[in-house]
């Protein structure tokens, strides 16, 4: 069978027969299409609707019944995005068949009638597209989704995105060889997903939906099925739900729109259904007359969590204006109960963590009004008695004015940024759009259609139709089904929850209280600062500013984000306060902005910044305090006041501190109830020799933290530390500049260095190459493996550069042995980090979830990758074997990472990332400026000097994290608390 040559221009026309794919490939001719609006419309559901889609989209479907959608969008430009997505997911499935639809979605990269097994990722890898990150699939219950990220829109690339959706549409081979290698994936993907959240989510669906497909067609499949079906059963499965009429094709991006119609014309044109249109499945029933039965999850790592549901007959709403008002009317009432719940959950001693509600449909068998209270450990009753309450209370009582008011606010705001960004919205967010169109009927429409929409509903709109229109939605929640995941189980089992809750619903309620409005209390730093230097970086378009406060700005004025800006705040500090002494001294900054402010709650500044669009970021990174987060041009003066205030009058308030230590417990209790927890919470420890600063206390440690302790390590840093202020993206230079002077610039005079905290920064690796068995409480067939070689800093960036290309190649190497030929592991990891902060630190690991019987097979074939490539170069005169890399690994290495640096300066992430420190840290911007240079200019041999360095069997460190038999024998009297890596709780 012919392969697919590098760099190919695949020929969409004869497709029906193999054929060698090649760079002389005849291309499609445009050809004249003929549109049949009326079909067009009907096959998309809008020909009988009030709505009109946004005209941007050219909607399609072919005379096979493939639907397609095309967008030109240039946000990045010259990229694209395509999506292809098949309406069959998990409930389809036979009992013979449990797991199928997932398994296919797999074998779509496993060889078709025209691409040899194993060759479909690397011809993406050759285009630029990383696996898992630009190449990605999805089995959910009722679809099957292919995602591919274009990295350019070069006529080869486009061409053979579109072959290989088509060749996935209806060629898969299913090679009985290949299925057999796959099935261990498809078996270590089951593995890594059995946890007690999943046994939780099963132990949910059986007891609410025990008649529907939902509760007994896990995505992810049957070991038993995954294990022996044969291949003609996936080849039944695939020819009778792989057809035309149950596909969508969208593509978004920098392209021509008539070009590419006329490409998926002649495609996918002669795609037949194997078998004719199936019909779809039943999914089953759903008693909505069963009431007051209860259920309950044990688990000693699960958190308390009652779901409350009660179920009623499906209401089908096709879209249109009039259901449109009915959902936006819902929505305002959902969030302002939502709104209620949560000011109770931020209260002092609250009842419950947290709490939501909300009403939706069950895959059109049936809609369910649903209540969802997380309680502290044993506080159940509590919890599910106070929000039953708060729900009651708001469908008799109704709201107020001003929570409309609050509402009308935020959802008017959202609207008219919508509108104001339209033009760059990202590929995949359009994308996503017109997907959710195609399964769930909501024509796509421009932002001021719904605008127009909402402003029409806001300014007829009153508290008692709201009401009312609540009312009829939500319904009652009286004898509900509950269900309860619990570490233990409670006194009186299920009857005691029903009891609870009858008993709740006895409770009398009172009309909530109106709150005062309130004004935002710092508006005013004093005299604005003077700038005393203003200054351009031309070949990189960024203005520096300093102010006589010698507080620095740095400015990046783009285009690439109609009316968004992202800000960094960067002050002095950060997690370098920490120390041996006190490595839990930033440990609270989590909870920083939960304590609100001096004069304001969090609670309140949620209502005070009712529509408008303000960030409450404000946390620690490794060497700042401040943080990361976006606004508009409009509310860029409001936003530096947010962030001054929270510099200058920090609340601390003991509600946030409360919160925190009821987090604490489940926490903990997590720890190593997985295979990843355990590695997680024990390998900052190992990697530094117990360093404290980078291990995790006992619990009783952070419960014992005040704000006092916060205080005393960053009061001074708020107060005098040097500050550094990043804007990248759409907003006058002149007023943002206005708006840093009247408020970090008005400031007493900061330090004009950030400091260099030099014995903070020592961080060394383990000398200790013990391999290290850590143990779980997990399944008992659940393991990882990974492996660490210390490297150094990222100061060097040529060696920087090639440490990350290593990486790269090191992931096709474990991808191709672990997953492709042993089949041993579903998704193995390798990275290169560099440490910016901790001179001479760095490290290279490889990481993958594997069965606990493949542990040292996997150990192995890492180790022999390893010392394939660190083996002594030959002794001069003597024979040099063949290179261990490959000119084509290196390429694929290689291609994605050039890519992915070429598109990087199309965003504004990207450039917040340079203009953060611009000033402080001018490195930085040299490295920004050589781009994918650096990465051009390394070779394989390069490569195997640098692995001759750093990757010798006696450097690595192993760690494995196993199972705890011990728990099966009843040797375990407690849980331990292991400590995790370099943080607080989070």
């Amino acid at each position: 069978m012919a392969a697919l040559a590098l760099c190919s221009s695949p020929s969409f026309a004869s497709h029906d027969a193999p054929a060698q794919i090649s760079a002389a490939a005849e291309k499609p001719e445009p050809a004249a299409i003929v549109r049949d609006e009326a079909a067009i419309a009907k096959a998309w559901r809008y020909s009988d609707i009030d709505l009109t889609p946004d005209p941007a989209i050219r909607f399609g479907v072919l005379p096979n019944g493939m639907r397609y959608a095309i967008r030109r969008n240039t946000t990045p430009a010259s990229t694209a995005v395509m999506r292809l997505t098949i309406n069959v997911g998990s409930t389809a499935e036979a009992e013979d068949e449990r797991g199928l639809a997932h398994f296919i979605e797999h074998m779509a990269f496993n060889g078709t009638t025209n691409v040899p097994e194993g060759e479909m990722i690397k011809i993406l890898e050759r285009m630029g597209l990383a696996f898992g990150a630009d190449t990605n699939a999805f089995t959910s219950y009722d679809q099957t989704g292919y995602l591919l990220d274009l990295p350019n829109v070069q006529d080869e690339t486009v061409d053979t995105a579109l072959y290989l959706l088509r060749e996935t549409a209806s060629e898969i081979s299913f090679n009985p060889e290949s299925i057999e290698r796959e099935r261990g994936v498809i078996l270590s993907e089951l593995r890594t997903r059995a946890n007690y959240a999943q046994r939780n989510r099963e132990s949910l669906f059986a007891f609410s939906v025990p008649d529907t497909r939902i509760a007994t067609r896990s995505p992810i499949g049957d070991r038993t099925v995954i294990e022996t079906a044969p291949a003609e059963r996936f080849r039944n499965f695939y020819d009778r739900y792989y057809t035309p009429g149950r596909a969508t094709l969208v593509v978004v991006g920098d392209i021509d729109v008539a070009t590419i119609e006329a490409k998926i014309v002649a495609g996918f044109g002669n795609w037949k259904a194997a078998q004719g249109e199936a019909p779809d499945v039943p999914l089953g029933t759903i008693d909505i007359a069963r009431s007051d039965e209860a259920n309950i999850f044990v688990h000693p790592a699960i958190d308390e969590v009652a779901t409350v549901v009660r179920f009623s007959p499906f209401v089908d709403e096709p879209d249109s204006r009039a259901t449109r008002r009915a959902k936006l009317t819902r929505a305002l009432g959902y969030n302002i109960i939502g709104r209620r719940l949560g000011r109770i959950a931020r209260q002092e001693n609250a009842p419950y963590v947290g709490a939501s509600i909300g009403r939706s449909d069950v895959y059109r068998i049936a809609n369910q009004s649903v209540l969802n209270v997380s309680t502290r450990d044993g506080e159940w009753q509590r919890g599910i008695a106070a929000a039953e309450r708060e729900v009651r209370a708001a469908l008799r009582y109704g709201f107020t004015d001003a929570e409309l008011a609050e509402q009308f606010a935020n959802f008017t705001t959202g609207y008219e940024n919508a509108v104001r960004g339209y033009q760059t919205r990202p590929n995949e967010q359009l994308a996503d759009q017109i997907l959710a169109m195609a399964k769930d009927g909501m024509i796509v429409t421009t932002p001021e259609s719904q605008l127009e929409r909402f402003i029409a509903l806001r300014d007829s709109l009153t508290s008692k139709m709201l009401l009312k229109a609540l009312r009829e939605d939500f319904g009652t929640l009286d004898k509900p089904l509950i269900h309860l995941s619990t570490k233990v189980d409670p006194t009186g089992g299920s009857q005691a929850i029903r009891t609870a809750f009858a008993d709740a619903r006895k409770a009398k309620v009172s009309k909530p209280k109106a709150r005062d409005a309130q004004a935002f209390a710092y508006q005013d730093f004093g005299s604005p600062g003077t700038v005393v230097a203003d200054s351009t970086i031309d070949d990189l378009g960024i203005r520096t500013v300093r102010f006589a406060n010698n507080v620095r700005l740095n400015l990046k004025k783009t285009d690439f984000d109609k009316n968004r800006v992202l800000v960094s705040l960067r002050i002095d500090g950060g997690n370098l306060l920490s120390s041996r002494e006190k490595p839990e001294a930033t440990s609270l900054m989590n909870i920083f902005v939960r304590g609100g402010l001096e004069a304001h709650s969090l609670d309140d500044l949620y209502s005070i910044f009712a529509g408008r669009a303000v960030s409450l970021n404000f946390g620690s990174g490794e060497d700042y305090l401040g943080g990361y987060l976006s606004t508009t041009p409009d509310d860029l003066k409001l936003q530096m006041q947010v962030l001054t205030a929270f510099t200058q009058h920090p609340g601390y308030r003991s509600e946030a501190l409360n919160q925190y230590r009821s987090f604490l417990p489940n926490f903990y209790a997590r720890l190593n109830a997985t295979p990843e927890g355990a590695i997680g919470s024990n390998i900052g420890a190992i990697l530094s020799d117990n360093d404290p600063r980078f291990s995790l206390a006992d619990q009783a440690v952070f419960e014992r933290l005040t704000f006092d302790d916060l205080k005393t390590t960053i009061g001074d840093r708020l107060e005098h530390g040097a500050i550094e202020i990043g804007l990248v993206g759409d907003f006058d230079e002149d007023e943002a500049i206005a708006a840093v002077a009247a408020t970090f610039g008005a400031l007493r005079e900061r330090e004009a260095e950030f400091r260099q905290y030099d014995e903070a920064r020592a961080r060394r690796f383990t000398d200790n190459r013990t391999p290290r068995v850590l143990h779980h409480q997990g399944e008992a067939d659940q393991a990882i493996v990974e492996f660490y070689w210390p490297t150094t800093d990222d100061h060097d960036y040529r060696e920087d550069v090639r440490l990350r290309l290593l990486a790269e190649l090191l992931q096709i190497k474990v991808t191709d042995q672990l997953r492709e030929n042993l089949g041993a592991s579903y998704s193995p990891v390798a990275r290169s980090f560099t440490s910016s902060i901790y001179p001479g630190y760095g490290y290279i690991q490889i990481s993958t979830n594997v069965a606990s019987g493949d542990v040292e097979k996997v150990s192995d074939a890492v180790r022999n990758i390893a010392a394939e490539l660190s083996a002594p170069a030959p002794m001069l005169g003597e024979l040099a074997p063949p290179s261990p890399i490959a000119a084509d690994e290196l390429a694929r290495a290689r291609t994605p990472l050039l890519e992915n640096i070429a598109n990087s300066v199309k965003t504004n992430t990207a450039w917040l990332g340079i203009v953060d420190s611009a000033q402080s840290k001018p490195a930085k911007l040299d490295r920004f400026r050589s781009g994918g240079t650096a990465f051009g200019k390394v070779s394989a041999d390069d490569l195997l000097d640098l692995a001759r360095t750093y990757l010798p069997p006696e450097r690595a460190l192993l760690v494995q994290s196993l199972y705890d038999d011990r728990a099966d024998q009843g040797q375990l009297a407690s849980r331990a608390a292991p400590v995790t890596t370099n943080a607080a709780p989070r």
